[in-house]
């Protein structure tokens, strides 16, 4: 019996009994776990209150066999991000980065680059950060250390480096081609190369001008979209929110 203390951001919550919770949470040390919260809606519990989605906390966790609830025994919330709360928009952002971590990373593995990267998604939503920023720096962090990041300097035909103010994306390939190599895939997208220069870009954590033209954050929407529905075989529940959110 291992007893482990984390952060951790709670992804959701539901009702086990009048006085206890089942909580899916992403930690720091921990990675996903799924577990059980007895007491924690007691007014008198190790819990200090219920747990709450969208929060930062501190647990104390003890693992349990694979297949089975952890047991947390106790826990702490840090921080519940109020104006996340206040604001229907923001909190639609915040539950897709929740959503993504709940339902496309495995349980029980460990990434604190992760962590820090939704932690910070969350910080910055709190803070008034620009929406669509806040969710593509996640999305592209998240699909770069899970191993899912398209290629964007190379093309995926010649090999040669993308050229060109007009590219192609293909799902099926992988990333960017160059204009003159059309990939043989008939779900391709043809976009402008700033958007893979975007994407690089909100990948390696530098400045970029989401208004560099109208349509780019509506261009960059649908290719990541498109790119996750390929990747995962599906979209988190709460993405139509989050389009709504971002893209007004």
């Amino acid at each position: 019996m291992r007893v482990r203390k984390s952060l951790a951001l709670v992804l959701r919550v539901f009702d086990f009994s009048e006085t206890s919770q089942v909580v899916h949470l992403y930690a720091r040390e921990l990675g996903k776990i799924h577990g059980i919260a007895k007491g924690s809606k007691r007014k008198k519990s190790a819990f200090r209150g219920p747990f709450d989605i969208l929060s930062l906390v501190e647990i104390l966790r003890i693992e349990k066999d694979p297949g089975t609830l952890d047991l947390l025994t106790a826990g702490e919330t840090l921080e519940d991000y109020p104006e996340i709360r206040r604001d229907w928009a923001r909190f639609s952002a915040a539950s897709y980065v929740a959503d993504l971590l709940d339902e496309f990373t495995a349980e029980g593995v460990p990434q604190a680059d992760l962590y820090e990267a939704a932690e910070s998604a969350f910080a910055a939503l709190a803070k008034g950060a620009p929406l669509a920023e806040c969710v593509f720096r996640f999305e592209a962090r998240f699909l770069d250390l899970l191993g899912h990041f398209p290629r964007v300097d190379t093309c995926g035909s010649c090999r040669k480096a993308i050229s060109g103010s007009d590219v192609w994306f293909s799902v099926r390939d992988g990333g960017f081609h160059c204009a003159k190599c059309p990939p043989r895939d008939p779900l391709r997208l043809a976009v402008k190369r700033v958007v893979a220069d975007g994407l690089g870009a909100l990948r390696q954590g530098r400045p970029f001008n989401l208004k560099i033209y109208a349509k780019f954050a509506a261009d960059l929407r649908r290719l990541l979209d498109f790119h996750i529905k390929y990747v995962f075989d599906r979209e988190p529940k709460s993405a139509r929110f989050m389009r709504e959110a971002v893209l007004g």
